[in-house]
């Protein structure tokens, strides 16, 4: 068995691969391996000149901290059923993860089918995605501000505009360009869906992405600056009660419609595990945070920190955590004297220790979690000295 990166004449393996293993519509496929694919991103497994398994590792940057990242989007993670139950995933993942590592990228993100497929290799939820359910007549009560028309390539960037003031309120997200807004625009028309955008005073506001299905409106994306946008919005999709009698609206879990609506008894909310991130190198991910440790913080905080990485061996081991210049640093103690062994302070996983580092939950909830009771838990808060935020990424590829 052979693992490498692709080429283009292995395009039509990886596709046959894809098509059996996802559930696609062939107007989707088509789109994707038009616009998104790229062979140089793709690692794939061959047994006597087959490809029988691929992972896909598409090129994002996301923002965690107030600090961008170059990241990979693993996708597409799929074998062959002839392939399947060997354990050759395993190998490929492993090497699709050191290949992140070459590209010297300190965290990757997944969006699983499952997360207990990847929960071992080291990813952990780290975004969700709040789904509201609700009859299409409890938004009625809203005005339309401005005026709404529908995106094309002319107001590409008003769509950028729009999103990236949104996501100045989240800590951890995806950057977007032009670039992926043409792309999102083609995907949405190839799969009959519409994007609008509001207007006030000729200033772009909102945008909702949106498809019809059988009498449900499915907002697959609502972004707006301002509440007088978003209720515009709100009641853009009341007006379509003569297609639609149900709204499935997918959103940021600190979407307050909830609090708006006169009966929220009757609409339905559900927080739905979304996306999963990984720390490629442990040591240059937090460098790279720039992490500015607590006022208080005193030099003799300093924290021997154990991380358990079974696929990644750089992040395995103690590390001292220490500040050098007001910020966070750590770095892997090589050398432990067998005379005098190392206690470490802290010992985690490199998934809980992803967590963490995103703000998905804080150091008090993953020592909950594990039961443990820590009297240097006031020491580590004031070296890691991040909070639990708000994280959210609605990309699909």
């Amino acid at each position: 068995m052979n693992i490498r990166l692709s080429k283009k004449e292995d395009m039509e393996s990886i596709r046959s691969i894809w098509e059996y293993c996802f559930d696609d519509t062939a107007e989707y496929v088509n789109y994707y391996f038009r616009y998104k694919f790229k062979p140089e991103n793709t690692v794939i497994l061959e047994d006597k000149r087959e490809l029988i398994a691929s992972i896909q590792l598409n090129q994002h940057k996301i923002v965690v901290n107030n600090k961008e990242f170059e990241t990979s989007y693993f996708v597409g993670v799929s074998t062959m059923p002839q392939a399947r139950g060997k354990g050759i995933m395993r190998d490929l993942m492993k090497e699709s993860l050191y290949e992140v590592k070459k590209r010297k990228q300190s965290v990757a993100i997944l969006m699983p089918i499952d997360f207990r497929l990847y929960t071992k290799y080291g990813f952990e939820n780290c975004y969700d995605i709040l789904v509201q359910k609700m009859d299409i007549f409890s938004l009625g009560k809203y005005r339309v501000k401005g005026e709404f028309l529908r995106a094309d390539l002319d107001n590409i960037s008003d769509l950028v505009d729009i999103y990236a003031e949104c996501m100045k309120r989240y800590n951890g997200y995806a950057k977007r360009n032009k670039k992926y807004f043409e792309e999102l625009l083609i995907e949405i028309s190839e799969e009959g869906g519409y994007i609008f955008i509001n207007y006030e005073d000729n200033i772009p506001q909102g945008y909702l992405v949106y498809s019809i299905e059988s009498g449900k409106m499915v907002v697959r994306e609502i972004y707006y600056k301002n509440t007088i946008s978003y209720n515009s919005m709100l009641k853009f999709i009341y007006n379509h009660n003569t297609q639609c009698s149900e709204v499935e609206l997918n959103s940021s879990i600190d979407d307050m419609l909830k609090l708006r609506m006169d009966n929220p008894k009757d609409a339905k909310f559900e927080i739905r595990p979304f996306m999963m991130a990984r720390i490629i190198d442990f040591e240059k991910f937090i460098e790279e945070m720039s992490i500015s440790v607590h006022k208080d913080y005193e030099n003799k905080d300093d924290l021997l920190i154990e991380i358990e990485d079974d696929y990644i061996e750089e992040n395995k081991g103690i590390f001292r955590a220490t500040s050098k210049e007001g910020k966070l640093i750590v770095r892997k103690i090589e050398e432990i004297n067998s005379s005098k062994e190392l206690n470490a302070d802290f010992k985690f996983n490199v998934n809980e220790m992803v967590a963490i580092l995103l703000s998905y939950y804080s150091i008090d909830d993953l020592m909950f979690l594990k039961s443990e009771e820590n009297l240097k838990v006031a020491s580590f808060k004031k070296l890691f000295n991040i909070s639990k935020k708000v994280n959210h990424i609605n990309e699909y590829v």
